[in-house]
C-alpha cells in the first residue's frame, strides 16, 4: 500500500527540479533577471540612492532591513551571494530543461533565430498574436528604457506596468492559438 504523501513530495521535486518546458522557460528568464539585479546591486546602481538586501526583501524584513542608504551600506552582503546563488540555481535548471540532450550552442542560436519575431508583422495570423507579441516586446523595453535612464531598477511602478503588459502579451498570444468552435 502506497503513502500518498510520500508521492505528493515526489511528484512536487520532480515537477520543481525537472520543468516543463514552460515552467523552465520561467526558471530561465527569471533567474537571468535576478542575476542581473543582483549585479546591478553590487555595482550600486539599482537605485539612485539605496541598496537592497535581499534577505531583508524576500523576508518582507522578518530579518533585516530591505533597502540601506548606499552611502553606508556595504557593497556586498551575504544575501547577495545567497541571492545569486538561487538565481543561478533557477537559470541554471531552466537551462538544462531547456537544452535536453542538444547542443547547447545551437539552443542559444535557437533564442536569436526564433520564429517569433516573425510574429511581430504576420497579420495573417490574427491581430491578437501581433498585438500580444508587440505588447510583450513593449513590456521588456518599457523596463529596460526605465531602469536605465531613472536608475530604478527596483520601482513597483514600473514592474506593475511591465508585468501588465507581459500578462497582457502573454493572454493574447495564448487566444490567438485557440480555434474558433462554430
Amino acid at each position: 500500500m502506497s503513502d500518498d504523501g510520500d508521492n505528493a513530495q515526489g511528484n512536487l521535486g520532480t515537477i520543481l527540479f525537472n520543468p516543463s518546458s514552460t515552467l523552465a522557460s520561467w526558471y530561465f528568464w527569471l533567474g537571468l533577471l535576478g542575476l542581473m539585479l543582483a549585479v546591478l546591486n553590487i555595482m550600486g546602481v539599482i537605485h539612485p540612492t539605496y541598496r537592497v538586501s535581499w534577505g531583508g526583501l524576500l523576508t518582507f524584513e522578518y530579518t533585516n532591513p530591505a533597502f540601506g542608504d548606499k552611502d553606508g551600506a556595504s557593497g556586498f552582503v551575504a544575501s547577495d551571494a545567497v541571492f545569486m546563488v538561487f538565481a543561478g540555481g533557477l537559470t541554471f535548471l531552466g537551462a538544462r530543461s531547456l537544452i535536453g540532450n542538444d547542443d547547447p550552442a545551437e539552443w542559444i542560436k535557437s533564442i536569436v533565430t526564433n520564429d517569433w519575431y516573425n510574429d511581430l508583422l504576420d497579420v495573417e495570423s490574427g491581430w491578437t498574436l501581433v498585438l500580444g507579441t508587440w505588447s510583450m516586446l513593449a513590456s521588456i523595453v518599457f523596463y529596460f528604457y526605465w531602469g536605465i535612464t531613472h536608475m530604478a531598477w527596483i520601482d513597483p511602478g514600473v514592474y506593475s506596468i511591465a508585468i501588465a503588459l507581459m500578462a497582457s502579451g502573454l493572454i493574447m498570444r495564448m487566444l490567438s492559438s485557440v480555434e474558433d468552435e462554430e
